[in-house]
């Protein structure tokens, strides 16, 4: 004979392992399966009891639930309750031997016995499938009319099931529900408002089913509000009934049941402003006389403003509601904070939506208005320990920002940048660059945030924040120009070389507008109370020494060095005039001609012999480029042109200098690329070429052919896509965006040496300043 449950519970509680526990839950377990196999009935009971115990142990107990079917079916009482409780634990309703109980339900629903009925009633409300609900129905709905109190309260819980199961059978109980509004029982109440509530969520979704409207009145929905006078007077009532100990919740009567008042109103009002209207003084009455300093009180104050946020009320309600959640913030108890920054979040999103769609702005009694009066409070909330919190706060300022505040509100965001956890300030920055976007007041101030913004975050900062910056540099005035390109100097300096993104924009920036930083600049803050800010001037060789530093660092990522090799030939021609400039930066590009990276070991040599060629020539300043929001980081296109503004000599030094550079030889190149444990491994694989002649362009001084006449080249990648043309004795290399395997082009040439030029791609005409060098893949600007 197996132990008894007190027993059981005993010697588990004693085990010391968890391996222990097993042992005696397997051997409990056996022994129980024997007495069912036994048919031992007297204990039968007992045995139920410790599987469910089992059972919320976590172990399997599958092999009772006949048992308990068996027990429901008992005419003694305890003996049917732990049936009940056993069939409503161990079963769900995809249970095989579930439609075996039909029968007992339905028997002890006509039980004269209000307990044994209660038990049926609470089974179905639990577990009644589709078949069931139809079949015991009429049996539920005769409880809806019994004189006890404690069986309609079970009933309309037992509805609620079968109405979610057969949906169909909706319209035919609306009456009843009804009626039931009229009970005096507060338990009744509350279950026939939750019966309402399921209701209306099943006919929506029948609706939505049938292709109508989600808004468009219904049967159900039209006899529920001609309610809404009942419903907000019983509301009134419980606001202003007296002491009642059988409802008392810490000093107010039956939170519970206004919870679920709220709710239905809430769900009837929607788009319906003759239910609003009939509703509009309760909420208001609610919202000002519930006491907040009990945890009943601040739950029937939050529904309340969910009320009042989902229906089409007035806006001096809505600013109410706004205050609430206000005073929601200065609570001491994060949950309360926390549902409060959510619901203000939501609202203050829909509101901004609602403006859109009707073209209307914002007045100055709406919600929106009503929150700027807690800004304060909401930015005391970035300062909370809870991460939580914080984030909630850092969503709602977001959508706090407008042409007013947009600098107060940047600045606390870029405080709450220095703090934010690493993992958090990619989304930051991005969201930063949105607020200036869209709000900025001044070119200058646009420019200094995004400044800050890298300077703070830099590494984090995505790609896209970086090509803003240099875009609104670009686009902006002189004063822009030499603003920014003494801040980034500045910013480069004080910083350590972990800032990336600032890295690479600042080393652009005193590529493009060098020469501005030998001239002192001076501006005043955009607050006007501080004093005014000077840059120093500097002279050339500093300039060429705070560039310089930036390679030093062993940090220094290979992108950065190739930025910083295109500087020193942009500074080479505008601190021409300064002899020991010019003979540090030919210095410093001659250093990386033995690199370790091939990248910037091409750019070096190139751009050495680029320099050697046009020595002693005047090169005219380029245009600058037309900034688009689809420029990469540096502002180059795939629709960029070359041939506008070039004058001849650079045609023929660029010639010159192509002619003198160095060839590299593939084979060894493939060697050394295969045994380089650091190498990328994809430049190594020979291509297939398929060459056809051409007609010899006419000469002149277009930079795509710097050679003039020739072959023209096609080149093929092993898979088949056609790549990229190249004329003359032009060459390079792209990769395949089919297969991913870099190409290389070369033309009269068959001992297997290339060399680099200007050729037609995929991604547009590729100008010699902004190509990407040899063995690389095709794309501008880097």
């Amino acid at each position: 004979m197996s132990m008894r449950l007190r027993d059981l519970i005993r010697k588990v509680r004693a085990c010391k392992t968890a391996a222990e526990e097993r042992a005696v839950i397997a051997k409990e377990s056996a022994m129980i399966r024997t007495a069912i196999k036994e048919e031992q009935a007297h204990y039968r009971h007992r045995n139920v009891a410790k599987l469910l115990f089992i059972h919320m142990l976590g172990y399997p107990t599958h092999f009772g639930q006949l048992e308990c079917m068996k027990l429901t079916a008992s005419p003694h009482f305890p003996e049917k309750r732990i049936g009940y409780l056993g069939m409503m634990l161990l079963l769900t309703e995809d249970a095989d031997v579930l439609m075996l109980s039909t029968n007992a339900l339905k028997n002890d629903l006509n039980s004269d016995n209000k307990f044994v009925a209660g038990l049926s009633l609470c089974a179905i409300g639990n577990l009644a499938t589709a078949d069931m609900s139809r079949d015991l129905a009429p049996e539920v709905d005769k409880h809806l009319k019994s004189p006890l109190a404690y069986l309609r309260k079970k009933a309309c819980l037992a509805m609620g099931r079968c109405l979610s199961k057969c949906p169909e059978l909706v319209e035919d109980f609306v009456d009843r529900v009804v009626s039931l509004l009229k009970d005096k029982s507060h338990g009744v109440l509350i279950t026939v408002v939750q019966l309402m509530t399921q209701v209306l969520v099943i006919d929506t979704r029948n609706a939505i089913e049938e292709g109508l409207s989600p808004d468009e009145e219904t049967p159900c929905r039209t006899a529920f509000l001609r309610l809404v006078p009942t419903l907000v007077k019983m509301l009134r009532n419980l606001q202003t009934s007296g002491y009642s100990a059988d409802h008392d919740v810490g000093g107010i009567s039956d939170p519970f049941l206004q919870v679920q008042l709220l709710t239905l109103l809430r769900m009837l009002g929607s788009n319906n402003e003759q239910a609003t209207e009939e509703m509009n003084d309760v909420l208001a009455q609610v919202a000002s006389n519930t006491d907040s300093a009990k945890n009943a009180g601040n739950a029937i104050l939050y529904e309340c403003v969910q009320t009042i946020m989902a229906i089409p009320c007035e806006d001096g309600l809505r600013v109410l509601a706004v205050n609430i959640l206000g005073r929601f913030l200065l609570n001491r108890d994060n949950n309360i904070r926390y549902v409060a920054l959510n619901t203000l979040s939501r609202c203050i999103a829909e509101q901004k939506q609602h403006e859109l769609n009707s073209g209307l702005g914002e007045s100055t009694n709406n919600a929106m208005s009503a929150l700027q009066r807690h800004r304060t409070t909401v930015v005391d909330c970035l300062k909370d320990p809870d991460v939580s919190i914080r984030q909630r706060a850092l969503e709602l300022i977001y959508h706090l920002v407008n042409e007013s505040n947009v600098e107060s509100l940047t600045a606390e965001l870029l405080n709450y940048l220095v703090l934010c956890p690493t993992e958090h300030r990619g989304d930051i920055c991005a969201r930063i660059l949105k607020v200036v976007d869209r709000y900025s007041p001044s070119d200058q101030w646009r420019v200094d945030t995004l400044i800050t913004t890298l300077t703070i975050a830099g590494r984090e900062a995505s790609r896209n924040v970086q090509s803003a910056t240099v875009v609104y540099i670009s686009r902006a005035s002189a004063d822009i120009h030499a603003f920014a390109v003494h801040k980034l100097c500045k910013a480069l300096r004080d910083d350590d070389g972990s800032q990336h993104g600032l890295l690479s924009v600042g080393v652009w920036c005193i590529g493009e507008y060098g020469e501005l930083l030998m001239q002192p600049y001076q501006y005043v803050p955009a607050d006007g109370d501080q004093q005014p800010i000077t840059f120093q001037a500097m002279e050339p060789m500093e300039i060429v020494k705070a560039v310089e530093q930036l390679t030093k660092r062993h940090a220094c990522p290979d992108f950065v060095k190739q930025r910083v090799l295109t500087a020193y030939v942009k500074l080479s021609q505008r601190l021409s005039h300064d002899p020991m400039a010019s003979e540090r930066l030919q210095k410093l590009l001659q250093k990386d001609q033995t690199s370790r990276s091939l990248e910037v070991q091409v750019r070096s040599c190139e751009y050495n012999a680029l320099l050697h060629a046009t020595k002693g020539q005047k090169l005219p300043r380029l245009s600058q480029p037309k900034a688009s929001t689809d420029a990469d980081l540096f502002g180059v296109t795939a629709e960029s042109s070359v041939g506008e503004g070039v004058s001849e000599g650079v045609v023929a030094a660029a010639k010159e200098a192509l002619a003198r550079m160095p060839v590299v030889d593939i084979k060894i190149l493939q060697k050394r690329l295969s045994a380089d444990e650091f190498a990328n491994g994809d430049d190594s694989i020979p291509v297939r070429r398929t060459v056809a002649s051409a007609p010899a362009p006419s000469s002149g001084g277009d930079l795509l052919d710097l050679f003039g006449g020739g072959e023209t080249v096609y080149l093929r990648s092993p898979c088949g896509t056609n790549l990229c043309r190249a004329r003359g004795q032009s060459y390079g290399s792209i990769r395949c965006p089919s297969c991913c395997i870099t190409n290389y082009a070369r033309s009269q040439q068959s001992h297997g040496f290339v060399r680099c030029a200007t050729f037609h791609c995929h991604a547009g005409i590729i100008p010699l300043r902004h190509f990407r060098w040899l063995y690389g893949s095709c794309s501008a600007g880097n």
